[in-house]
């Protein structure tokens, strides 16, 4: 370690409290592990215990150069990873401004292309259904007025709720960045501190700086916990809001035009149009148009694909699970694989934590590895990131707003993102009764499959029991997945189907998919593309890839 001599500049900085800044420091709180001026001492730690700096410089002074010279490197290297961190949120949080801005203009043509196509079919019906008389000709052109201003209407509207969304992310988003830049340059500053005062002739202010460093590393920590998945997840969910929006706003003209009793070729027309909100009405049934089979091999694979996890990506991409091979693969939109990762055990699940990262379960069958590895995909490559170990199996895992839900088998834990253990939610140890777990859109409702009974069972956020659904098409209950409307999608491994339940968890909508009909055949996990209106099922194999209206 280099040894600089302390500038008088440097030094006023160290012993300068951080609240009280005319202040210098002089104790140290035990109780609160806190550097403290006569202030703060008065103010807030007049019963705490404490000690003099003088007192800590002595202790100091017992400690091993060595040890004293780990510790230093210790706070050194931590210092150095929450810098790199901070510049990485800093950097993600950058390209979301610059995905938010494409994003409304992509959603802006969208409309007003639409808006378009809507006002010239109406038009063309009008004009080949309608007869030539004053009076109908007058019945035309007040419905040609009040639609085309009704259309003017939700164009304006929609867009502006955009426009006003997007400036509100956007400048979260910069807070964000801001917010980065500062703590960045605190670290820096608590960094150089640190160096400057290792020199062992200043024992009291390599104290001082010690502890400033800890406190600064502690604060950065925490912001990070805190903001590095929810400046990002609120950009995740806004693309599916604003559809919603719009195609609600649509069915309302079908109302509109009852009301007038108008045309009915125009009034079905438009009620085409409002089936597009299949998309957020809880109680749609989805029917299947097509069906396609995917084959996602590649050269290294030693062994038949089983695909244990599906996961669609708002760039379109998907990710999926090769339970035998130990890999997650990338997929393009044509389901041809682009790159791979190879992993340490066997993939259980993964669940999406921002729209660039996932986090994927793994467990060993053999072994004591209960994790959660954290991958990054950047530019169709794949790239891992930091890993949480665990002390129990890791068999399904779910993400809300920065909250992670993993399932043991008979237990469902609550965990933050960097790993802390918040809660136990559910237990029930009659065997496997807590396998693969989902959360709602909203996260107010948790779904866990129970193999052991063949049930689907619906929690509250708390853990509370809400609902348990059996069906006799439903055995061995496997992978579940939740729609942008509530709806939940459960795979029944046994029964070789695809069940459609609805959000409360308590009744089958439908079976999308069997083995007779569809060629389903031991479906291990299931998930829905709502850009391409497909749902894709993964089994022995490959992906089966239904279209559905």
């Amino acid at each position: 370690m280099r040894n600089w001599p302390v500038s008088k500049e440097l030094e006023a900085v160290l012993l300068m409290c951080e609240i009280h800044t005319h202040k210098q420091l002089e104790t140290f709180c035990k109780d609160h592990s806190q550097l403290c001026c006569s202030k703060c001492v008065s103010l807030s730690h007049r019963k705490c215990q404490k000690k003099t700096l003088t007192s800590a410089k002595k202790q100091i002074t017992l400690t091993s150069a060595k040890k004293k010279a780990a510790d230093v490197q210790e706070l050194i290297e931590k210092l150095l990873i929450n810098m790199r961190k901070l510049r990485k949120l800093q950097s993600c949080c950058e390209s979301e401004i610059e995905d938010l801005t494409s994003s409304y203009q992509g959603q802006e043509h969208i409309v007003h292309k639409m808006n378009d196509k809507i006002k010239s079919t109406i038009d063309k019906i009008v004009r080949r259904t309608f007869k030539k008389t004053p009076k109908v000709e007058q019945n035309k052109k007040k419905i040609h007025e009040l639609m085309h201003s009704r259309l003017f209407d939700i164009e304006n509207i929609t867009l502006s709720e955009a426009n006003i969304t997007l400036l509100s992310l956007q400048t979260s988003l910069k807070t964000g960045v801001e917010s980065c830049i500062r703590h960045h340059r605190e670290l820096k500053a608590v960094h150089e501190l640190l160096l400057y005062s290792s020199d062992n002739n200043n024992k009291k202010l390599c104290f001082i700086a010690g502890r400033k460093c800890i406190d600064k590393i502690q604060q950065v920590e925490s912001y990070l916990d805190e903001n590095s998945v929810k400046l990002e997840c609120a950009v995740l969910n806004q693309t599916i809001q604003g559809t919603e929006q719009y195609l609600s706003k649509l069915s309302g003209l079908v109302k509109l035009l009852k009301s007038m009793n108008a045309n009915t070729d125009i009034e079905l027309y438009l009620s085409k149009l409002s089936g597009l909100v299949r998309v957020v009405c809880p109680n749609h049934v989805f029917t299947v148009q097509g069906k396609s089979e995917h084959s996602v091999r590649i050269q290294s694979d030693t062994a038949t694909c089983y695909i244990t996890v599906i996961c669609v990506l708002p760039n379109k991409q998907v990710l999926v699970a090769d339970y035998y091979n130990k890999k997650v693969k990338l997929l393009n939109q044509q389901y041809h694989v682009l790159s791979h990762w190879v992993v340490t055990s066997y993939i259980y699940d993964m669940c999406q934590i921002t729209p660039r990262e996932v986090a994927v379960a793994l467990h060993g069958n053999n072994s004591n590895i209960h994790e959660v590895q954290f991958i990054t995909v950047n530019q169709s490559q794949l790239a891992p990131g930091r890993k949480l170990e665990l002390l129990h199996n890791c068999w399904g895992i779910a993400h809300h707003q920065g909250e992670l839900f993993v399932s043991s088998g008979t237990a469902l834990f609550k965990y933050s993102l960097s790993g802390k253990l918040v809660c136990r939610l559910y237990k029930d140890i009659s065997g496997c009764t807590v396998y693969k777990c989902a959360v709602s859109q909203t996260g107010d409702k948790l779904y866990i499959t129970n193999q052991e009974q063949n049930k689907l069972l619906t929690l509250a956020r708390n853990g509370t029991l809400l609902a348990t659904l059996t069906d006799p098409a439903l055995e061995v209950p496997y992978g579940l997945h939740v729609m942008p409307a509530g709806q939940v999608l459960v795979c029944g491994w046994l029964s070789n189907t695809i069940l459609q339940v609805d959000r409360e968890g308590r009744r089958t909508l439908g079976i999308l998919g069997t083995e007779k009909r569809d060629g389903v055949g031991h479906p291990m996990s299931v998930s829905y593309s709502s850009t391409t209106s497909s749902i894709i099922v993964g089994q022995y194999g490959g992906i089966l890839v239904f279209r559905v209206e």
